[in-house]
């Protein structure tokens, strides 16, 4: 039977990341099956059943629009139950995967007689289901009541003499560094856009456009020639949104803490390694593009625009999904400058559209470590207080939480610039 319209398919229990990333793949042009659309709107429901906060947000769903209870769909879990009429998708999330499931739950809905069990049978096993999972919401709200009961004598006197003045301390630290900032902003700056063709980054008149057999990227992405503070858009793109955390708390790391294996980022830091090393050109494979290192010139060939670099920077890849293939390039990729990008630019930028706000399991938060150079503003994208940052770090060896404790600033904003400059290369190891 042909489709006469898109399915509508609604999201429910998926975190910032995969929500956009997700997002993305649904409204793309490739994708002409579905429409997104609100989870009560819905003909069939995507939802991540694979955490008890996924599970939550499903019950809240069911309870506040009855009628989802009846709509097929994937879930997504980690090896667990679903509910009946839905197809399960066991993590770790893919596209491909994602497609391959997308692809059956078609044919089911496209059949004459479809698959779906008796309206009073799924009832009864959506109430059973239901009774178990609010046993659970239950028992964690009795725990979080006492846990607050507890926590709450600790606010009366937060603060003894000591830490009046520490906080005294740190406020005029960081009225200095405000300061300072209003300062540099006096000095008047200059930006030139360009049409881009590849990805949207930064690049200055200095060497670093200049070296052997790299043309000047001036056709090939919009020109900074100064700095340029990041409109609210890209500070979210690379810093996200995620709040501050008590890092002495193993619920409070866990939050900050992403696994960047099956992220695209160490890939290229990979593929720039091993091309040093060799001399030879290597590309990533698996990517719905071309991005190949190229290290006569230091620089990446890369045909993905920003958009899909966003999308791909937030997906999450499955075993032996991406891999490296050793090539000589053609003359073709050697001399299409206006595709060519900077290997430190690359890095730099793919790295905050990883990171936003988080930090990989890699990364000792009370390692000291100390800047060897201090990045290039005009080149590199500029995120909240990256520049006292780098001064701070280039000045001494501080640990990610000395700096937190030095600098009375939002965690996401230090741990962003970690991860882009060590993905660089700028700190000692």
């Amino acid at each position: 039977m042909a489709i006469q319209q898109p399915y509508k398919i609604g999201l429910s229990g998926f975190g910032q990341s995969e929500q956009t990333m997700l997002e993305l793949f649904f409204n793309s042009r490739h994708q002409k099956v579905f429409d997104l659309t609100q989870p009560d709107k819905a003909d069939v429901l995507l939802v991540d059943l694979s955490g008890t906060t996924g599970e939550m947000q499903y019950l809240k769903l069911l309870r506040q629009h009855p009628a989802c209870a009846g709509l097929p769909g994937i879930a997504l879990t980690e090896g667990g139950d679903v509910p009946q009429g839905f197809i399960e998708l066991k993590r770790p999330l893919t596209l491909n995967g994602l497609s391959a499931e997308l692809e059956n739950l078609t044919r089911l809905l496209q059949r004459d007689d479809p698959v779906a069990p008796v309206a009073s049978d799924r009832d009864t096993v959506f109430a059973e289901w239901q009774a178990r999972k609010q046993a659970g919401l239950d028992a964690m709200r009795k725990w979080n009541k006492g846990k607050q009961l507890s926590d709450s004598g600790k606010t009366l006197f937060p603060l003894d003499r000591h830490g009046v003045q520490e906080v005294i301390s740190k406020a005029h630290l960081v009225m200095a560094h405000r300061r300072h900032e209003n300062t540099e902003k006096t000095t008047p700056t200059a930006a030139v856009n360009e049409p881009t063709e590849a990805i949207d980054t930064r690049v200055a008149e200095t060497p670093v456009a200049a070296k052997p057999g790299m043309k000047p990227a001036v056709e090939q992405i919009t020109e900074k020639v100064e700095e340029k503070r990041p409109d609210q858009d890209s500070t979210n793109d690379y810093c996200g949104h995620l709040p501050d955390q008590d890092l002495n708390e193993p619920s409070g790391l866990r939050r900050v803490r992403f696994n960047m294996e099956s992220s695209l980022l160490p890939w290229v830091v990979l593929a720039v390694k091993t091309g040093r090393q060799s001399k030879q050109a290597q590309q990533v494979s698996g990517l719905p593009g071309v991005l190949i290192y190229l290290p006569e010139a230091d620089c990446f060939y890369c045909d993905l625009d920003a958009d899909l670099l966003l999308h791909m920077a937030r997906a999450r890849f499955g075993l032996d999904e991406l891999f490296l293939t050793r090539l000589e390039p053609s003359t073709y990729v050697l001399g299409e400058s206006s595709r060519h990008i900077a290997a430190e630019q690359l890095l730099w930028k793919l790295a905050l559209l990883t990171s936003r706000g988080r930090i990989p399991e890699t990364i000792d938060l009370n390692k000291p470590v100390q800047l060897i150079r201090k990045p290039d503003f005009s080149v590199f994208e500029l995120t909240p207080h990256a520049r006292t940052l780098a001064e701070l770090w280039f000045s001494k060896r501080l640990s990610p939480r000395q700096m937190l404790s030095e600098l009375a600033v939002p965690q996401r904003y230090v741990f962003t610039f970690l991860v882009a400059a060590d993905a660089v290369g700028f700190f000692n190891p």
